[in-house]
């Protein structure tokens, strides 16, 4: 089964930068394309990872296999290390589909 980006719903390449969108408070990861993360301004991106009470995602590094037809494979998907995260509200800009995955964010009382 090919690797698709989780936000464009399209394979990612084989060869192309795989990255993954991630949070502490759930279980899973999703993968995300560079064609998507790209648009990210770097103002907007943080170097420590979010905590879950802030929303938003932290964005990992990650590999995977290469697929019979050309794509990034499903079956060997593995989360790496952590890069930048960016805020509930960049997330809901840049990344609105794969941000419904989560939780919203607890308002700090």
């Amino acid at each position: 089964m090919s690797l698709v980006c989780d936000e464009t719903g399209r394979d990612i390449e084989y060869g192309s930068i795989l990255r993954a969108g991630h949070r502490e408070d759930v279980n899973f990861f999703s993968a995300l394309s560079w064609e998507v993360l790209k648009r990210i301004p770097n103002s907007e991106k943080c170097k420590t990872p979010r905590k879950s009470s802030d929303g938003g995602v932290d964005i990992h590094v990650a590999t995977s296999s290469r697929n019979f037809n050309g794509s990034y494979t499903l079956c060997d998907f593995t989360l790496g290390k952590f890069l930048f995260s960016i805020s509930q509200k960049t997330a809901e800009k840049y990344l609105p589909h794969h941000i419904k995955h989560y939780p919203a964010p607890i308002p700090v009382q």
